[in-house]
């Protein structure tokens, strides 16, 4: 079972660990003046998939995602955004779009994100659109969300002798099959949420793929890892399904959950 341990990432994943991660080190330290302004119950410091505050008696947890590229988009570039801020406990309320292009491709994006708007139940109410005929078209997506949790599941949390278990399988294929995916891989969550989740940390599986969210969640942890041989998935692909870590005993109670609402679950290395 023994596979890639975190000394192994040295040379050979060098090159994705440093531009999805740690070419982005010098910003987390521009922006460490904000927090203080606004005493976030997650936000600069802690450097995560979304930002968490507490309005008007509830904690609202927000992330922006993108741009993203017309392709993505005609797929599932809201289900893509909203990833975010379910991963950390959240359910989205509503979602904002800045959308750039020639009227024909921000048409048949606005088309593409409305399906999928009313297929996910994620309103989107607004936003910004600006027509250049010679603009590549893009699109980038806010989603605001209410946390479900006590607390945000944050992705520095992982424990020694933990699992690291992936739930969901790859939000992969056309459009049609990723919403299918992405209600399955909610319907699991939310289901392990409300049984009150002993999850020690979470992310989603995005920019650079398994290992580089492996890599950034056991090294804000302070952990070393190993990743199993036996992965039926890319490591460097975006898989867009949970990373977890979890107490291993926790394991055969998730995959039960899991299994009930049809989504996989797979035991992918552990934490050292």
């Amino acid at each position: 079972m023994s596979g890639v341990k975190k000394a192994d990432v040295c040379g050979k994943y060098d090159s994705l660990i440093e531009k999805h991660i740690n070419s982005l080190a010098w910003m987390k330290k521009e922006f460490a003046v904000m927090d203080p302004l606004i005493d976030p119950v997650m936000g600069i410091a802690s450097w995560d998939d979304a930002v968490a505050l507490n309005f008007g008696g509830k904690t609202l947890v927000a992330s922006v995602d993108g741009p993203y590229t017309k392709r993505l988009v005609m797929k599932s570039a809201l289900i893509h955004s909203a990833t975010d801020i379910v991963v950390k406990g959240a359910r989205p309320l509503f979602a904002l779009d800045t959308l750039t292009g020639n009227i024909d491709d921000v048409k048949e994006m606005v088309s593409s994100l409305k399906e999928q708007a009313l297929a996910m139940n994620i309103p989107i109410l607004g936003g910004n659109t600006m027509i250049e005929p010679d603009a590549e078209p893009r699109c980038s997506m806010t989603v605001i969300g209410e946390l479900l949790c006590d607390e945000p599941i944050r992705d520095c949390g992982a424990c020694k002798g933990d699992a690291i278990a992936l739930i969901g399988d790859p939000l992969w294929g056309s459009r049609a099959e990723r919403i299918k995916k992405a209600k399955t891989l909610f319907k699991a969550w939310y289901a392990l949420l409300e049984q009150g989740p002993n999850i020690h940390a979470s992310k989603d599986v995005t920019k650079g793929g398994l290992i580089s969210a492996v890599y950034e969640v056991c090294e804000k942890s302070g952990r070393e890892y190993e990743l199993y041989s036996d992965i039926p998935f890319s490591l460097t692909r975006n898989l867009d399904n949970f990373l977890v870590c979890v107490p291993e005993n926790e394991c055969k109670r998730i995959k039960a959950v899991c299994r009930d609402s049809g989504a996989g679950f797979y035991v992918v290395g552990r934490v050292m």
